[in-house]
């Protein structure tokens, strides 16, 4: 079968086959590299431009996000296409994450549904655009790193490879699971490692000494009672603003009193919310707790901050994407999420962003993940027709 030959179907096979696991979680550094190799040369044998963009700054690192395009003309708009290449470990697979298994309309694998499939219908779409007679718009594909865990590829995408393309994208569609409807707004996340300092000392004699586990255990009790339980914020597409207490570690063997301990909290924000202020609300929340036990001696370290997905940025682009579903046949309602997205880094540069993709949020990162093929195989003219569309 030649590489213009290969359906929707043929390519997400491909794209399965190959273990992105994010380096993160998996220690391998550049997982998507395999991947993205195949996917350039498809997309070489298919007539389109590529071009591999340094995710990084530094020489040794040879990590890259892929951009695939189609230009028109130079006077046409630019429309973005984002698929995340890496994704969430294979550990405690039912099915075979790398082997694709078809079975009854479905296909099954690491990625089929977060988010490989959207990738495979979203490159499917622009061949078929690179043949269509009517073409008013220049088609960008980016297929990005790192999405998982730190949003790597897209946040060197906005910040420093889309000065050097020499043109602004007027919109973003980023392909997740979303069940083929438009979400046009997600939650943000603070992520914040906070730890308490004690005494090391034999435990033979724990007077000598100063539990660090201790103390955050009181710290711990105290902040999801102080903080966690009063947030009352809601939004009307995203749900409840919430925090919670995901991790814990602490101490260096048995026999020693525990001079370090460290928490990691999880802090949903909500569209409109203020990231610099919730840390501030939270930092304030903290020393109010260590001023009332000062026992408890608190360390913060910088956090991790993804931000909201806003839907007054992208009100007019999300009309469009109705009306085009809409004409299709599909549904037009427009939702939002509570997880987030890389829309949000498009979002808070300026440009509008549109997360829409085959397949259901409830699917991902499952231990039999899979992806309707008829959704997989509708999404390719989902996609067409929004990249046909007079922007």
């Amino acid at each position: 079968m030649s590489k213009d030959e290969l359906t929707v179907v043929d390519l997400l096979i491909e794209m399965i086959s190959h273990n992105t696991v994010n380096e993160h979680t998996s220690g391998v550094h550049f997982p998507e590299q395999g991947m993205l190799e195949s996917l350039e040369r498809i997309s070489q044998s298919w007539g389109l431009k590529t071009a591999r963009l340094p995710v990084a700054a530094y020489p040794k690192d040879q990590s890259y996000n892929l951009l695939i395009t189609y230009e028109v003309s130079k006077s046409a708009p630019w429309l973005v296409f984002e698929s995340h290449a890496d994704t969430v470990s294979i550990d405690g697979m039912t099915v075979d994450p790398l082997k694709c298994l078809i079975k009854d309309g479905l296909i099954y694998g690491r990625g089929a549904c977060d988010t490989k499939g959207s990738g495979a219908g979203i490159l499917t779409a622009l061949r078929e655009y690179a043949k269509d007679a009517s073409r008013p718009n220049n088609i960008a594909v980016i297929f990005v790193t790192d999405e998982e865990i730190s949003k790597a590829g897209a946040n060197a995408f906005v910040q420093r490879q889309l000065k050097d393309l020499g043109w602004e994208p007027v919109a973003v569609i980023v392909g997740e699971p979303t069940s083929s409807k438009p979400v046009v707004a997600h939650n943000g996340v603070i992520r914040w490692k906070i730890r308490t300092q004690g005494v090391a000392a034999h435990s033979s004699n724990p007077s000598n000494g100063k539990s660090a586990i201790s103390a955050m255990a009181k710290l711990v009790l105290a902040f999801e009672k102080e903080y966690c339980s009063k947030l009352t914020l809601t939004h009307s597409l995203t749900g409840k603003a919430v925090c919670s207490v995901n991790t814990i570690s602490g101490g260096t063997a048995v026999n020693i009193i525990p001079n370090f301990c460290e928490i990691e909290i999880d802090r949903r924000t909500l569209p409109g919310e203020d990231s610099a202020q919730v840390l501030k609300d939270i930092q304030a929340v903290l020393d109010s707790i260590a001023k009332s036990d000062p026992s408890i001696v608190i360390e913060t370290l910088p956090p991790f901050v993804d931000y909201q997905l806003d839907p007054k940025v992208n009100q007019k682009l999300s009309a469009q994407i109705s009306e085009i579903l809409i004409g299709m046949g599909l549904s037009g309602e427009q939702s939002g999420a509570g997880y987030g997205t890389d829309a949000s880094t498009y979002s808070v540069a300026g440009i509008p962003a549109v997360v829409l993709g085959p397949g259901s949020v409830d699917q991902a990162h499952t231990k039999n993940e899979w992806l309707d093929i008829a959704e997989l195989e509708k999404s390719v003219e989902m996609y067409l027709q929004i990249m046909k569309f007079g922007f």
